[in-house]
């Protein structure tokens, strides 16, 4: 009992946090700042560069809508998979659009029809409520780098 100290008497044994850890997390903190706050202000977003991206895979990127499609029409999930494989793979030995080659597979085309298929296949369908999170982020980062500026 004689060597706990007392409310008011201090030791060593917490001065690590207090004299290293927290001084040196302060200032990662706003090093951290600092860079976001730089980056996203001089952040550029290449809509082209994006839309090539998506482009490059000839559509077998929208491969997982239109399993999505097929298993809300009622299709057993591994039915759906195996053609959605099959056509994929043919789609790229023939070197054609994976849109295309959905169209034009019977199997698939019989569960969907040919607006459905269209309808998969654009991009911006697929966005959800990304549009209303990217403002609500943007908004927090414009006071934020205003605020740090």
């Amino acid at each position: 009992m004689k060597t706990f100290p007392l409310w008011h008497e201090r030791d060593l044994s917490n001065s690590a946090n207090e004299r290293f850890i927290l001084p040196t997390s302060a200032i990662l903190l706003d090093e951290m700042l600092e860079a976001m706050t730089k980056i996203l202000k001089e952040l550029h977003v290449n809509e082209e560069r994006i839309r090539k991206n998506l482009e490059f895979t000839r559509g077998q990127i929208f491969a997982e809508f239109v399993l999505e499609a097929l298993i809300k029409k009622g299709v057993p999930r591994f039915e759906a998979y195996r053609d959605i494989q099959r056509v994929a793979f043919a789609a790229l030995e023939s070197e054609i659009d994976f849109r295309d080659a959905v169209k034009d597979d019977d199997a698939i085309s019989s569960h969907l029809t040919g607006d459905e298929i269209d309808n998969i296949f654009v991009p911006e369908n697929h966005l959800g409520a990304s549009d209303q999170i990217i403002k609500n982020v943007h908004g927090i980062v414009k006071k934020s780098c205003v605020k740090f500026s």
